[in-house]
């Protein structure tokens, strides 16, 4: 295998990781709003906490 083929191939690789990386990024973008969506009620929680024990 010469050079310029080792070459060529590592930039077809570098490519199709690149492609992949976007397409799985897209995909997860969803699952994101329910970490979200859960840590904001976890924050919630805890805050209502801090008042109710800071009342009593």
């Amino acid at each position: 295998m010469s050079t310029y083929d080792r070459k060529a191939r590592m930039e077809e690789m570098e490519r199709e990781h690149d492609e992949w990386a976007e397409r799985m990024r897209l995909k997860d973008k969803g699952d994101m709003f329910t970490i979200w969506a859960t840590l904001a009620f976890g924050i919630f929680c805890w805050s209502l906490g801090f008042l109710l024990g800071r009342t009593i």
